[in-house]
């Protein structure tokens, strides 16, 4: 009789584990829906601090897709380069605006190939290339600080680069 009630009960416990596995993630899916715009001046240190470049980051996110796309631009305004990545968004919450994402593709274009690349370009790039040969993704965290959508702006987390952006939130 105690040999069955223990079988009973160690079949009760696995039965537990196996729904909080297994039910954790279909409760978590992520079903975002943010698309974010930000600008930025890119700065070189060893031109006396003149601004290089500008870059336009677009974040677009989708029930669990992810698209991201840096454009590079002269000070002109010219194309310069891309960095476009797509992956899936793994984890965060849209209650409290972090998203986590594991990006699986990472494609690069270069619209001036007799220029010098962008620092900020050719170290992104070579950052998230490594990653996927190695790790076999590369992973970005987004964080919104913090977010109006009356005015369409959120103050928007980066990781891993660290940096705070301000971002236009696009409809």
């Amino acid at each position: 009789m105690n040999k069955q009630l223990f079988r009973f009960v160690n079949l009760i416990v696995l039965l537990m584990l196996l729904m909080l596995l297994f039910g954790h993630n279909t409760i978590k899916e992520m079903d975002a829906n943010l698309t974010l715009s930000c600008r930025n001046e890119l700065y070189d240190n060893t031109d006396e601090g003149k601004s290089s470049h500008y870059l336009i980051a677009n974040f677009v996110l989708k029930g669990t897709y992810a698209n991201v796309s840096y454009r590079y631009l002269t000070r002109s305004g010219e194309p310069h380069s891309m960095i476009s990545m797509s992956g899936e968004i793994v984890g965060g919450t849209t209650e409290q605006d972090i998203y986590e994402i594991a990006v699986d593709s990472v494609n690069t274009e270069m619209y001036r190939p007799k220029e010098a690349q962008v620092a900020h370009m050719n170290y992104l790039s070579n950052f998230a290339k490594s990653n996927l040969t190695n790790l076999g993704s590369h992973n970005l965290t987004l964080r919104l600080l913090q977010r109006d959508d009356n005015k369409g702006f959120a103050a928007v987390f980066f990781q891993p680069s660290n940096a705070v952006c301000g971002c236009r939130i696009i409809d």
